[in-house]
């Protein structure tokens, strides 16, 4: 029979009807409202989970350290709405439709790829509730919301939870296909993807939030299976996005077939009246100028541009690496001008020819918004959509329909090297690693794409958590690598940084005045030919530069507000007290009022 939309979408899944797992189309149907609830989407700038010392927002409660722990400070496990945020309500479904699958009619190739998507949904959905929390409730079974009592399910250990995860990344894996149709199915979960989820979570099973001892076998662990995904990802036709292609100032603009770097991604257009479709991404993260009201939510910070090394490999604080301090921007990894917009790029928005980007203090064209870092977000913008078609409106859609892309070669690619570091294997890292700077357009030059002077281990572990922050720059990965390898709390006390550039005399930023101050150039005002004085300088020259530019380095945040103050309680947040309250089995974890469960078992 046809599937009836309004059946799927009722709260109670037990009272869908049993004969849709007789048909694949109504089959898909469910799985596909999954894939809705499920998939990541873009990353909010600043919100809990994308709060760092790359971008200016952020939740003042993790980076400040206010989080109180007795209240439902963070509530992915569980929410009062169980469509929109009840991961046990995703679960419930992947549940229903394992055992509902299996009860069907379908062939045995069609129920195994349905099947696969599913369990792979099962161990995504466990894996985020693990790194949040560590070891929660394992359900693998649907339950009946009406048998109160055998709701109450006390929480697994995490080894036991990371037991599970693999097991269903295995049985995706071995059901999924390599390739999907591109054009119907682009966004469907591979085995490759599967595989490479394995070995992500045997990474972070490895890594110091979860083994702060260091215990050796889990890194052999990790280093399997991420290798294995590796090998596997590349057998099946993925590969890095080459530098002659434009590099990682065009990975994300790239949705063709052409594109070998993306694996996992929700799929998003322009079109759609449906605004789980679209995304106003593009809004919030241009200057304002180039957007309708938008802008200013994506800004790199100073911090993030000095992570950034020479195009030589070397970093900045290295002196053979070539670093201007003043003209900082030059001879930098090709990646830094793919990724941040600084004073005085040409960055051709809304097609424009030649168009600079201009960040000093006072600016016109963005006075009303103007960037609180000093820099703008390059990476994840569409250069060819105007500033009127930049906007996501929830009744007629718009906004670029850049697809989120949640996991690329890049990153199974960076977690294989991290695990041979963990085992020992520091030229098998640095190989992978000169892969990746090739690929991304680094020289390899006397240093090796600056990898030789990488000598030892736990360099190379402070050198690999800096090669994620540069080439995942400003993608939501921060937050997590910087719990994950417990270098968090290291930032307590630090600061966020930007840069302020003020506008030397005779000029003046800004719109001319009814009554102009003589002797001033107005800069910013177009002359009888449509020219403007910022247009025509070469901040490149060193003497043109300090001829207009006085710049300042400052925090970010008011003078009032306080340093970052990460507390290690934090590399596994508490339990809302809504799901405490519900299940009088559920131990809230050390650290936290009350708490008794520990998540390093």
């Amino acid at each position: 029979m046809a599937c009836n939309k309004n059946v799927l979408n009722k709260s109670d899944l037990n009272g869908i009807d049993p004969s849709i797992w007789n048909t694949e189309s109504s089959a898909t149907e469910f799985l596909n409202g999954t894939y809705d609830l499920v998939m990541p989407n873009w990353p909010s700038p600043g919100s809990i989970h994308n709060t760092s010392d790359e971008l200016n927002n952020a939740t003042a409660s993790i980076l400040n350290g206010t989080l109180t722990g007795v209240g439902n400070e963070i509530t992915d496990i569980a929410s009062a709405n169980k469509q929109a945020n009840d991961q046990y309500w995703w679960i419930y479904r992947c549940n229903l439709a394992l055992q509902g699958i299996n009860g069907g009619t379908m062939s045995d190739d069609v129920k195994a790829k349905l099947k696969g998507q599913f369990y792979f949904l099962r161990g995504y959905i466990y894996f985020n509730l693990i790194r949040i929390y560590g070891g929660v409730p394992l359900i693998l079974k649907p339950q009946d919301p009406s048998q109160t009592d055998s709701l109450y399910t006390p929480r697994s250990k995490t080894s036991v939870c990371v037991k599970q995860i693999c097991a269903d990344m295995d049985s995706a894996a071995a059901m999924l296909p390599a390739t999907w149709p591109l054009s119907t199915d682009g966004g469907r979960i591979t085995r490759a993807v599967a595989s490479a989820y394995k070995g992500k979570t045997l990474l972070y099973w490895a890594s110091p939030q979860f083994n702060p001892n260091d215990i050796a076998s889990r890194w052999q662990d990790a280093y399997n299976a991420c290798k294995a995904a590796y090998t596997l990802a590349q057998t099946d036709g993925y590969a890095l996005y080459p530098s002659t292609s434009g590099g990682l100032g065009n990975l994300w603009i790239d949705e063709s077939a052409n594109n070998k770097e993306r694996m996992m991604w929700r799929t998003l257009d322009a079109v759609s009246v449906n605004p789980t479709h679209g995304t106003n991404n593009e809004n919030i993260t241009r200057p304002v100028s180039e957007t309708t009201g938008g802008g200013g939510s994506n800004e790199p910070t100073w911090n993030l541009v000095q992570a950034f090394p020479m195009a030589n490999g070397l970093p900045i604080t290295d002196p053979n690496s070539g670093y201007d301090a003043e003209l900082y921007w030059l001879n930098r990894d090709p990646r830094f001008n793919q990724t941040i917009s600084y004073n005085g790029q040409i960055w051709n928005l809304s097609n424009k020819s030649n168009r600079h980007e201009w960040t000093y203090t006072g600016f016109l064209d963005d006075v009303s918004k103007a960037s609180v870092t000093g820099f703008y977000c390059r990476k994840i913008c569409n250069p060819t959509i105007t500033a009127s078609q930049a906007p996501l409106n929830s009744n007629t859609g718009g906004g670029s329909g850049m697809d989120w892309i949640e996991l690329r070669f890049a990153e199974v690619l960076m977690n294989y090297a991290e695990a041979a570091n963990g085992i020992g294997n520091l030229s098998e890292c640095q190989g992978l690693l000169a892969t990746l700077r090739a690929a991304r357009g680094l020289t390899q030059g006397s240093y090796n794409y600056g990898l030789s002077v990488v000598t030892t281990r736990s360099a190379m572990f402070t050198f690999l958590l800096t090669e994620r922050e540069i080439e995942f720059a400003m993608e939501g990965k921060r937050y997590w690598d910087l719990r994950r390898t417990r270098q968090f709390e290291k930032l307590s006390g630090t600061q966020r940084f930007g840069i302020k550039l003020a506008v030397n005399s005779p000029y003046l930023a800004g719109a001319k005045p009814a009554n102009p101050v003589a002797g001033k150039t107005y800069m910013d005002v177009p002359d009888v030919t449509g020219a403007r004085v910022c247009d025509t300088i070469n901040v490149n020259n060193r003497t043109t530069y300090r001829k207009f530019f006085t710049p300042t380095f400052a925090t970010i945040e008011p003078s009032t507000a306080p340093v970052i103050n990460y507390p290690s309680t934090y590399y596994f947040y508490p339990l809302p007290q809504v799901l405490l309250t519900s299940n009088p089995s559920i131990q809230q974890t050390i650290g936290w009022p009350g708490g008794t469960f520990d998540p390093l078992q």
